[in-house]
């Protein structure tokens, strides 16, 4: 029977990283997926992601963000592979919101580098049609990542390094013994020590294997799906557009410029709940799926042109939506709730390595579970 060192289940966003710092380290690495990575079936694939540091959703994540930053140019030249898109970032909302607020603080108090521009010079410069006491603030150095051949790089890397895939192998049952985890599926057994378990909306499945063998903590995830979309535009912005957020009517717009003639753009805050992976049905299943995005981004993008395809792809949610990394015991590292954590995906991996590597290790209060005590 084979052993490992750790099993990673759940090879995507942190997994496939995971796999590929764990390896690096020498350690011999079991990579597990239910599907055989990329696929659609999760919260990664649509071709790209926005990477940016100035963030609204809170100053605990900016250090994060700048180590991710790093090892995202470190991994580009360790492997001679273009992953990032170093186009910019607009942020675009009223001045007095949470989330511009909590940009504009984030500029501040890390010293990025920034632009802050107004009404006049967004509509200028982008062709956004904003409405008064709208700011922007204009990131110069990020842009976005390619999400779904980043998976495919960093989890060959990892194979390269010696990493073990099982990959479309549905775990049924895991059991304990006194120093290891047996993993069993349909076709394969083999034991580990330790268990990095990053299966995103599919974590539930597995922490129900896990609720068998030993007790768990209270963990207050949920699944939502979300779509997202391309379209054509006008001639005259192809290539003038950085990636962009903007937040308007209560909801968070999010997109940047696509390959080919158009533009993809997706929607933050909407989207609906479900419990069972075959719940979550492909983009134009619903009604609503095809006008969500694009009548209520022609307010500000007139520009906008005709549907040319949409996708939908599933978001691991927390009760507070923050991040959750947190040991269930000392062998088993959990990353739930990651609905904004693409970006984070080189430094989520790099953690998975330091947590079973370095003695002194701790993990940040502002994301374990003790939160919801």
């Amino acid at each position: 029977m084979q052993k490992f060192d750790i099993c990673v289940i759940g090879v995507g966003t942190v997994g496939a990283f995971a796999g590929y710092y764990l390896a690096k380290k020498g350690l011999k690495t079991a990579l597990v997926d239910i599907y055989s990575p990329p696929h659609d079936k999760g919260s990664y694939h649509g071709d790209t992601r926005i990477f940016r540091i100035a963030y609204g959703e809170g100053e605990k994540y900016i250090p994060m963000l700048k180590r991710a930053f790093d090892l995202w140019g470190e991994f580009e030249k360790e492997t001679d592979t273009k992953l990032f898109e170093r186009c910019g970032v607009i942020n675009i909302g009223h001045k007095n919101s949470d989330f511009m607020i909590n940009i504009i603080k984030s500029v501040n108090d890390y010293k990025l580098d920034c632009e802050i521009i107004d009404k006049k010079e967004i509509e200028e410069r982008y062709k956004f049609f904003v409405p008064n006491d709208f700011i922007g603030v204009y990131e110069k150095n990020t842009g976005y990542v390619y999400s779904d051949k980043s998976i495919i790089t960093a989890s060959n890397e990892a194979k390269k390094l010696g990493a073990k895939e099982y990959y479309n192998e549905e775990i049924t049952e895991i059991k304990k013994n006194d120093n290891s985890y047996l993993i069993i599926s349909k076709n394969y057994e083999f034991e580990t020590k330790n268990i990095v378990l990053s299966a995103g909306t599919y974590s539930d499945e597995i922490l129900n294997l896990l609720l068998k063998i030993m007790p768990l903590p209270c963990i207050p995830i949920f699944k939502k799906r979300k779509i997202f979309s391309w379209w054509k535009s006008e001639e005259y912005i192809y290539g003038k557009l950085p990636a962009f957020t903007f937040e308007i009517d209560g909801d968070h717009y999010y997109g940047f410029p696509s390959a080919g003639d158009g533009f993809k753009i997706g929607k933050n805050l909407s989207g609906q709940y479900y419990n069972k992976r075959e719940e979550r049905v492909p983009f134009g299943e619903l009604e609503e799926d095809k006008n969500e995005i694009g009548e209520h981004a022609r307010k500000f993008m007139p520009y906008i042109g005709d549907f040319i395809e949409g996708k939908s792809c599933s978001y691991p949610m927390s009760l507070d939506e923050d991040f959750i990394i947190d040991f269930l015991n000392k062998d088993i590292l959990f990353f739930g709730g990651l609905s904004h954590g693409f970006k984070f995906a080189t430094v989520l991996g790099e953690l998975a390595m330091k947590a079973f590597i370095e003695k002194d290790f701790k993990l940040d209060d502002n994301f374990t579970l003790k939160r919801f005590n």
